[in-house]
């Protein structure tokens, strides 16, 4: 009774195993908001006011890349909507799967970020990507120092003489770093409209058990239907038991279906699907094992099924 209360626990942990999924996710964070900051010329930041200023960014874990988009308005004019966070957004959920994970792993490819729109600036600004020590020397204005100052910066993340613009940053994704803004006109005074948005990958535990049971119901329409010699409705069945929930003894099914209407290149290729998926789900060997005893009943009917026997030896090789 022991042994057979153990074996039940053993299956249902199993079963809960396979029913759930860890997936990571890309999820756009906004870091900063919309922000206004305005700067005076630089001569005239000299009699009041500022020309350079900063904004720190604090870098969620596990980001993937970043970006900040900015415009410009004259003095200090009106303000222009951004609305970066949910044009990322909205790109992210475009490039979706039908779980709604994103394909874009790695970030968005030149070709979306270009679709992002930013309003039309009309004063040039320069801002740069530092450190904390090189943020200080920037304020401090060490690069117009008589003594032959400068202050550090990482290109990527940096622009200059720019009225407005979309940045993408994957060089730098950890901890905390600063955007220094400068009003390069020594007169003009200019108003920047600023945000920062992140990338950041997430892990989420799916419950695919739904989906496995839809799966397994329309897989065991189809090996009905195998049975019945209706080799071709086993196909579309298995078919439409993957696009729940793709298992590996489905794909087998649905290859030997393959092999009885002669499609042998075709039924290869789906046994190799098979194989790999098996491998990574549960009691692989016992699977394995019950797939070659329905290799061995149609080899039994027909001896000259070669492609059958073919697959049959691959299987046995996971069995070794």
């Amino acid at each position: 009774m022991k042994k057979q209360l153990l074996l039940f626990i053993a299956l249902v942990i199993s079963a809960i195993a396979m029913s759930q999924e860890v997936i990571n996710k890309i999820e756009a964070v906004q870091i900063i908001k919309e922000r206004q900051i305005y700067l005076n010329g630089g001569t005239r930041a000299a009699f009041g006011g500022k020309s350079r200023e900063y904004i720190k960014v604090d870098l969620p874990p596990n980001t993937v890349e970043w970006y900040y988009s900015f415009t410009t308005t004259p003095g200090q004019s009106g303000t222009k909507n951004l609305n970066l966070i949910t044009q990322i957004s909205a790109a992210l959920a475009l490039n979706a799967n039908p779980t709604g994970v994103s394909l874009m792993a790695s970030g968005l490819t030149k070709e979306v970020l270009k679709t992002v729109e930013i309003p039309q600036g009309s004063n040039s600004a320069d801002i740069f990507l530092c450190d904390r020590t090189n943020i200080d020397k920037f304020l401090a204005k060490e690069d117009q120092s008589l003594l032959g100052g400068s202050f550090r910066y990482s290109m990527e993340g940096t622009v200059q003489n720019t009225k407005q613009a979309v940045v993408q940053i994957n060089d730098v994704t950890k901890g905390t770093v600063f955007l220094g803004l400068r009003n390069p006109s020594g007169i003009d005074g200019i108003n920047i409209t600023i945000e920062v948005v992140a990338l950041v990958k997430k892990e989420e535990i799916v419950d695919n058990s739904e989906k496995i049971k839809k799966a397994e119901l329309y897989a065991n329409l189809g090996w009905k239907q195998f049975e019945n010699g209706n080799y071709q409705k086993c196909v579309e069945y298995s078919d439409k038991a993957n696009s729940y929930y793709e298992l590996g003894w489905v794909y087998a099914n649905k290859g030997l279906a393959q092999l009885m209407l002669n499609n042998e290149d075709e039924a290869m290729e789906t046994y190799v699907i098979a194989i790999t998926f098996i491998k990574k789900q549960q009691n692989p060997k016992y699977i394995f094992t019950e797939l070659i005893k329905d290799l061995d009943r149609e080899i039994m009917k027909n001896p000259n099924f070669s492609s059958a026997k073919s697959i049959k030896e691959l299987m046995e090789m996971e069995l070794r």
